[in-house]
């Protein structure tokens, strides 16, 4: 049963990539073909071709592995220019990073190509596909931690650590100092209701005063069976992995609480940052995933991880007896809104094929139309963005060696929940 939920686990995760895929797909069409331009394909996953139908100037298809998808248009690259001895010395480097072929516009696809609409119009086209996942995650977001909300410690102690455990002794096996609560006397099932003079809803309201409570003695009120029960007691510093926070050992109750639609966006919002954070330390990322490959070694819980890493867990949320269907449902869901997240902020990098790639080129374009029509010049030529092709080839053989350490990573050495 367990094997048949880990799957399970995995074809959900699998499904919910290509619908997220299809939808990005969508989003780049959508507005082509609202602006004229020809869309010759509409393809989810790559490799081999499983289905496809023609409809008008459309191939729509599905291929084998559900990791990727693109539209066709007529003309996303201009007509090749007749060979020009006065090309600038970037226009040299990169004449054999672009097609070798003639790039020929058929009669009857003139007007509808990509690279003659206006640069806002290329914008829009290109920013479509990254807009979709990044809605896909703000839905889910409001639907997860709006909607249902997100765990929160309460207020109410679930039990009370004996001791304040060390780096030798985390299970309290020996003797360690008594840990704060277990000396004040709170007991299982008592409900926080005042710190510090100050009154406690959540425990995040008792953790904002503990840090200016260290080593001091804190009047604290509780109800236990319905009877207010006053007591002192005195925060403590834990230090562990060479960090020191205040500590008081206790494990609380946890519940639900449902955030406002403006939270449950800036939890997207801080995914982004963190998402664009890690994309920058790539590097670094492909030199600590390294050093995680052999079996048994610590795993970075914050680190980069591979789709096999999703899919691991997936996988295990789904095939875990302690999680309830609900949860398992939701949690599944968080995982997809995290994949759009990283879809978009990852597509937005600008490099071409990437589709901010494209962004950057249009933007440009824009500005240097501008320069032209103040210089008074005429413009001839919309940029070509397979000049930056040489610099992508450059990262893209980055992402792949980073690509393959992480899998090889989270197939020797899994993390776990």
């Amino acid at each position: 049963m367990d094997l048949i939920n880990n799957i399970g686990g995995w074809v959900f995760l699998l499904i919910g990539l290509a619908i997220s895929i299809a939808l990005h797909e969508i989003g780049h069409m959508w507005p082509a073909k609202k602006f004229g331009v020809k869309v010759t394909k509409y393809m989810v996953g790559f490799g081999p071709t499983l289905f496809s139908r023609k409809r008008g100037d459309t191939e729509y298809g599905i291929k084998l592995i559900p990791l990727g998808g693109y539209i066709q248009m007529v003309g996303m690259l201009p007509p090749t220019q007749a060979a020009n001895a006065k090309k600038n010395w970037w226009q040299r480097l990169t004449a054999g990073a672009q097609p070798n072929e003639q790039i020929v516009i058929a009669e009857e696809d003139e007007g509808k190509t990509f690279y003659q609409l206006a640069p806002w119009k290329k914008l829009i086209i290109m920013f479509g596909g990254p807009f979709a996942n990044l809605l896909i995650a703000a839905v889910l977001a409001v639907v997860l931690f709006s909607g249902f909300g997100a765990y929160e410690r309460t207020s109410t102690v679930k039990d009370v650590l004996s001791c304040v455990p060390s780096e030798t002794n985390k299970d309290c096996a020996d003797p360690n100092p008594v840990s704060p609560s277990s000396k004040a006397g709170l007991l299982p099932g008592d409900k926080i209701l005042s710190f510090a003079g100050q009154p406690v809803e959540y425990w995040s309201d008792v953790e904002s005063q503990l840090q200016d409570s260290v080593g001091k003695s804190v009047s604290m009120v509780v109800d236990r069976n319905s009877v207010q029960v006053s007591l002192t007691i005195e925060p403590t510093l834990l230090t562990s992995a060479g960090e020191s926070r205040p500590y008081l050992g206790v494990y609380l109750e946890v519940e639900r609480v449902p955030q406002s639609v403006g939270a449950a966006l800036g939890q997207v919002g801080m995914m982004m940052s963190d998402t664009a954070a890690m994309i920058i330390q790539l590097p670094l990322q492909a030199g600590a995933a390294l050093t995680e490959i052999a079996p048994g070694s610590e795993r970075n819980e914050n680190g980069a991880i591979s789709i096999i890493g999703l899919g691991q867990f997936s996988g295990q949320i789904a095939s875990d007896a302690s999680i309830s269907f609900e949860d398992k449902m939701l949690s599944q869901l968080g995982l997809l809104m995290s994949l759009n997240v990283a879809l978009f902020v990852f597509n937005m990098v600008p490099l071409v094929p990437l589709d901010g790639g494209h962004i950057a080129g249009a933007i440009y374009e824009s500005i240097k139309r501008r320069v032209f029509r103040v210089r008074g010049k005429k413009w001839v030529r919309p940029v070509d963005t397979s000049q930056m092709m040489p610099i992508a080839y450059f990262v893209a053989s980055l992402l792949i060696v980073l690509t393959i350490v992480l899998v090889l990573r989270d197939i020797l050495n899994p993390l776990s929940l």
